[in-house]
């Protein structure tokens, strides 16, 4: 994992493609969004992305900063996400990532952020 994998990574994400971004994640591979219950498994990963994605119209990351392990298999990213809802409104919101792989697959993916105001009306 490098810096230009960890930035391609989250292009991907901006795609909204669930099915891209499951690609990324090992078999076995863990997602968890800030407090929920982390979704477990590729297939479990895909899904609770599509989910998500059906609730916004589109989203971009702008990279605030990038810490890289010195293991050379995890990384934080710190972003500032917008999320633009489905009524065509934007909002921005801080997030970091803490992303785990192996083999340039990620097998433990923590975002933390307060999601709640893409929901405020």
């Amino acid at each position: 994992m490098n810096a230009e994998w960890v930035r391609n990574y989250f292009k991907t994400v901006d795609t909204l493609d669930a099915d891209a971004i499951a690609a990324h994640f090992t078999d076995d591979g863990k997602f968890r969004f800030s407090n929920q219950p982390p979704a477990e498994g590729k297939q479990a990963v895909r899904d609770a992305l599509a989910q998500f994605f059906e609730t916004i119209q589109a989203m971009h990351h702008e990279g605030a900063g990038l810490w890289l392990g010195d293991d050379g298999n995890s990384a934080v990213w710190e972003a500032d996400v917008t999320y633009t809802r489905k009524d065509g409104t934007q909002v921005t919101l801080p997030c970091a990532s803490i992303l785990r792989s192996h083999n340039d697959q990620i097998y433990d993916f923590r975002m933390n952020m307060d999601i709640s105001p893409v929901y405020e009306s």
